[in-house]
């Protein structure tokens, strides 16, 4: 059963949407910037009733970043964190904590999508100089969920997903750059936002599968090329 029609409901529909034994819940808040406590509630509701509807596995995404001690805690970060904490009460939630997913959507506030329109149409816009952030194609995703789900038995509660090295964003921008073939009007401000996600359990999973998580920036390349090439 699939809850949402986003770019995680739509990508993870053929695997589960007419599964009764599995409910991804890929619907609620995703803006990172989101501040709205009006917003906030919808996603509690939503997920307070599909919690107490489910009779099989239900599955959360959230946002590697919670937990993180580096990171202080915005409006969006400590939200995720109620949520996980209201998936976790009940003995059918799992939780996948992810990063920037990247795949065909037309939401303009993920991140890559920001940085190639505004590239595109020659828009100015800022960023930091030692910042990062960590990048995963969404078929990654849809790939290793399963396999994780696999064994009941032994699946965490709680797992993050990610790219074994972050992408600086700079670097990004650059990779951006030349797939578009257009020069970007960013404005670097000195200042470092970087931290590390432990995502150990699913890189075993994608080395597995031969995803090439392990990459680098090469496969920062290999994804925005496949959605933005």
């Amino acid at each position: 059963m699939i809850v949402g029609a986003g770019l995680l409901a739509e990508a993870f529909r053929p695997r589960y949407g007419s599964d009764p034994t599995v409910t991804i819940h890929a619907s609620g808040v995703s803006n990172s910037s989101e501040t709205s406590v009006l917003a906030f509630a919808r996603e509690r509701e939503a997920l307070s009733t599909g919690l107490a509807a489910a009779t099989g596995r239900f599955v959360y995404f959230s946002s590697c970043v919670v937990g993180l001690q580096a990171v202080a805690p915005s409006p969006y970060v400590a939200h995720k964190a109620r949520m996980e904490a209201l998936v976790l009460a009940s003995p059918h939630g799992v939780v996948f904590r992810l990063p920037q997913v990247v795949g065909r959507t037309g939401n303009p506030n993920t991140l890559t999508n920001y940085l190639a329109s505004h590239i595109r149409e020659g828009l100015p816009f800022t960023i930091y100089s030692g910042a990062q952030r960590n990048l995963v194609d969404v078929d990654d995703i849809v790939a290793i969920v399963p396999e994780l789900l696999a064994d009941p038995l032994s699946v965490a509660r709680v797992t993050s997903i990610a790219a074994r090295y972050p992408v600086a964003v700079p670097k990004l921008v650059s990779l951006l750059e030349d797939i578009l073939e257009k020069a970007a009007h960013a404005r670097v401000i000195p200042r470092d936002e970087a931290f590390n996600v432990d995502s150990t359990t699913a890189l075993a999973v994608a080395d597995r599968l031969g995803l090439g998580l392990d990459g680098g920036d090469e496969y920062a390349r290999k994804v925005l090329q496949k959605y933005y090439g």
